[in-house]
């Protein structure tokens, strides 16, 4: 079957059109279609009304040029080729059309049948040629919709036409919940399903003013132009979630996933492209924070805590470079004997405006910069240098407790750098322990038993701190390395008072005690905190109500003075 290729011939003269009608009805294996408009106004709005295949364009119209009709069809991204006609070769002309965004250029009454049809076959494929590369270049493979780098495009477009009208709208960052465990369960070629009826189901929940794109991984974000109000962004957030958290059919396995969604609206969370993307996802990082699928609006409180956290993290990367970090040791002291058997290093920051902070006033900015692998090491390194000292004036054997974030567990140097450290300071592993959040340990279960067991080779043992606030699985209690449970310190506040708290640490402490691990109640404060957990079986304590945390020199003056007590 012969192809159809038309033609939109812009020209005044009647003449040229027929004339280039019967040069295209001699060529035989290609059926062309030429249709006539003899206006150069109003040739635009024909133009973009593709159903045409190719243009062709006189150039000179008596006093005008179509100059600026040609540049029109380049801003405003016209898909189809077109090709220039004058009545004699002008190199100032062919180069003003092509840079204005002609395919090619004729030359009236040089025209025959042969070169015609070689200049619009050529122009034709030439543009799909482009279309083809630009689409590589801008589309997702996977999903056919746009990549980040289109979607850049867009949402500076959207941010210059709500600047000149006034108007505001939304960028939505999404992230997927659960589809690491598909990809890992599954495999990822049923990932890759999913992220393609992940994209079909945003692409539902659009506008056609509306824009979606995949920013990698499973990522999305989605641009709604002329939003009216927060209640409608939020049916539309809502509406992504349900559509998400369908039933997926894939092969034979039916599963489900959610998505977290963060919301930036324009021009109150930014005025530029940088910072809207910046605050969408810091709006997601809020929403993940929530259990199950949810979306959070980016709001001013949320500014001064992006504010905040890069002062912060400027801060803390100058701190270790000008010795501002520093440690504290808390006493752990046995019941039996009424002895201190044990300190807990706790990391400081004395911050140049701030003053003096804890740890959990700046650990979570030092793992989400990357800076708590550094800081790590050089807390274990201090912490053991001091222990040798404290063995050396105190002759006592004591156990240095020192807390390690999960982060740790994923350098590759881990196990060799803490048996140099141990080996430089003189200390042996027995003499250490880390300590892991419950939670922690078992959202990261497979990352730190790996390497738990080359560490407790060494001698290290392993405690975990906030007991009974999460889920530990008791097997994996059994089978790992861990010596000693510390109760959550926030169970300890009403006991005196509150007989379901009293319930569930007296539970807490048999099950430990079952398990064969010996229990720790740190934050202790007071006489009647300490009388109720020595009575139901608490082996060791630290808190104020024995010592508060102190510097190593107060330590050892503390140590040596407390001999004897009970």
């Amino acid at each position: 079957m012969e192809r159809l290729v038309k033609i939109l011939f812009i020209d005044r003269e009647e003449g040229e059109y027929l004339l280039l009608a019967d040069l295209l009805s001699q060529i035989h294996h290609t059926d062309y279609q030429l249709v006539w408009h003899n206006r150069l106004d109003g040739a635009l709005s024909a133009i973009f009304d593709d159903d045409y295949d190719l243009i062709l364009l006189d150039y000179y119209w008596e006093e005008d040029t179509a100059r600026d009709l040609l540049q029109a069809t380049k801003t405003q991204a016209c898909t189809t080729p077109v090709v220039v006609m004058t009545n004699e070769m002008e190199t100032e002309v062919d180069r003003e059309a092509i840079r204005s965004g002609a395919a090619d250029y004729l030359i009236k009454g040089h025209i025959d049948t042969q070169l015609l049809e070689r200049t619009l076959r050529y122009a034709i494929e030439r543009k799909r040629t482009e279309q083809h590369l630009s689409r590589l270049a801008h589309y997702d493979t996977l999903t056919d919709i746009p990549n980040r780098i289109l979607f850049r495009d867009r949402l500076e477009h959207a941010i210059r036409l709500a600047d000149r009208d006034k108007g505001q709208f939304a960028l939505m960052f999404i992230d997927l919940n659960g589809f690491k465990q598909v990809n890992d369960n599954f495999g990822h070629d049923t990932g890759d399903t999913m992220i393609q009826v992940c994209a079909e189901r945003l692409q539902e929940c659009m506008r056609r003013s509306d824009s979606v794109a995949r920013m990698g991984g499973d990522e999305f974000t989605l641009l709604l132009e002329n939003t009216e109000s927060s209640a409608n962004i939020a049916h539309v957030a809502e509406k992504i979630i349900n559509h998400i958290a369908s039933p997926y059919q894939i092969g034979s396995h039916e599963m489900t996933i959610g998505c977290s969604i963060g919301i930036a609206v324009f021009p109150d969370a930014g005025r530029d492209a940088d910072t809207l993307l910046k605050n969408a996802d810091m709006a997601m990082y809020q929403a993940k924070q929530q259990e199950g699928s949810g979306y959070r609006f980016f709001t001013e409180a949320m500014n001064k805590a992006v504010r905040y956290q890069l002062r912060m993290e400027s801060d803390l990367r100058k701190a270790m470079n000008n010795q501002q970090l520093s440690l504290e040791y808390q006493p752990r002291l046995d019941m039996e004997t009424g002895n201190i058997v044990g300190i807990e290093a706790l990391l400081r920051w004395q911050h140049p405006e701030r003053g003096l902070l804890d740890a959990k006033e700046f650990i979570r900015i030092a793992e989400d910069t990357g800076l708590i692998t550094d800081i790590g090491y050089w807390v274990v390194d201090r912490a053991c240098r001091d222990l040798h000292r404290l063995r050396q004036e105190c002759q006592l054997d004591l156990l240095m407790s020192v807390n390690l974030s999960v982060r740790q567990f994923r350098d590759e140097q881990l196990v060799q750098r803490l048996a140099s450290t141990l080996a430089e300071a003189g200390i042996v592993g027995d003499n250490v322990e880390f300590e892991l959040t419950e939670a922690s340990l078992m959202d990261n279960l497979d990352l730190v038993s790996l390497c738990m067991r080359p560490l407790s080779h060494l001698g290290i043992t392993f405690s975990l701190d906030n007991f009974g606030s999460g889920s530990s699985s008791f097997l994996h209690l059994q089978r790992l390395p861990i010596r000693t449970v510390k109760i959550d310190s926030r169970f300890l506040a009403a006991l005196d008072h509150n007989k379901a708290d009293q319930r569930l640490v007296t539970a807490i402490i048999n099950l430990a005690h079952n398990l064969e691990k010996t229990v720790v109640a740190e934050g202790v404060e007071t006489p009647e905190q300490k009388g109720w957990l020595e009575a139901a079986g608490c082996d060791q304590m630290q808190g104020y109500y024995f010592c508060a945390p102190q510097p190593i020199n107060r330590v050892c003056q503390t140590i040596k003075a407390w001999r004897g007590w009970s």
